[in-house]
């Protein structure tokens, strides 16, 4: 056992101890629902323009008359240091059973019920030529136009029923041998679809998935290789904060000091920040660490 428990009284055939754990309980649940009420909400402002100026923000993009008035919509940028020319052709071999998109299979995989994803790590001469109609996802989702070098467009097609979506990848020359890799997405749903619970669930989605896969593109662009089982090591990084924080939770339940209630906040500030922020791995094994020893550190001095 992490804790041990306290002895207990009884008052009418109640178990005190039980009554406080159970108070506990829910003034612990009631701390991190009102921490993540604050915070949750406030991110869709983020997840819509990371990384991108206001200009290109503002800026008109090929797609956007398709969609006029999406209830969803992002537009995200990241520098390359790579010229247009070497963008490009990860662009170009973009899709399911092409290039993958340089984001999480391990997610996508699940989605599609079979390994369909695999991110390339190298430029595939047959994937090169996207035409209109080119398949990207399925027959959910197409190549709409393309300019080759600049951008490439995909729409849903009539297999996603009523949701229309856009999305386009362009690329340009910013700086001294440097690119500007932006991506613009525009999703419009159906009245029943159109719920705020669902909107920021596929919000938090796209984003997640949008920017893993905008620093993979960029990565490969630069001819620097991924860290080899980097996807499990995220999960194991993510997994560690969430055990950390359920520890301390057990903590906070069956002793009186308030303290581990702190670390468990912490785990769950912290996962929000591993799942949204993506900070380096290094930084997320630190972060474990700490959280660690410090719960270890109660534990041992609340022991005694």
């Amino acid at each position: 056992m992490l804790c041990a428990s306290a002895q207990t009284k009884f008052r009418g055939g109640v178990d005190i101890a039980t009554r406080t754990r159970i108070l506990r309980l829910l003034g612990g649940l009631l701390s991190i629902v009102i921490l993540l009420g604050i915070i949750l909400p406030l991110l869709p402002s983020w997840f819509h323009s990371w990384g991108a100026t206001e200009v290109e923000v503002a800026r008109s993009y090929p797609g956007d008359d398709i969609l006029p008035v999406p209830v969803l919509f992002w537009t995200h940028t990241v520098t390359v240091d790579a010229p247009p020319e070497q963008v490009w052709p990860w662009i170009a071999q973009l899709g399911d059973r092409r290039g993958a998109f340089y984001s999480y299979t391990f997610i996508e995989n699940l989605i599609a019920g079979e390994k369909l994803y695999v991110n390339a790590d190298r430029i595939l001469p047959e994937y090169q030529n996207p035409q209109p109609g080119t398949p990207l996802i399925d027959v959910m989702f197409v190549v709409r136009a393309v300019e080759p070098g600049h951008w490439m467009l995909g729409e849903g097609t009539e297999a996603l029923g009523d949701i229309g979506w856009t999305w386009l990848w362009w690329v340009e020359p910013f700086g001294d041998g440097q690119s500007r890799f932006i991506v613009r997405g525009r999703i419009q749903a159906p009245a029943e679809m159109d719920s705020g619970r669902f909107i920021w669930l596929l919000d938090a989605g796209s984003f997640v998935m949008g920017r893993r896969m905008m620093e993979g593109l960029a990565l490969r662009a630069e001819g620097r290789a991924e860290p080899p089982a980097v996807e499990a090591l995220e999960i194991v990084l993510w997994t560690g904060a969430l055990f950390a924080g359920l520890g301390a939770g057990i903590c906070f339940l069956w002793r009186r000091p308030w303290q581990p209630l702190l670390v468990g906040i912490a785990a769950v500030l912290n996962l929000v920040w591993f799942t949204f922020g993506m900070p380096a791995l290094w930084i997320r094994l630190l972060v474990d660490l700490v959280l660690w020893a410090v719960l270890v550190f109660l534990t041992h001095i609340y022991s005694k």
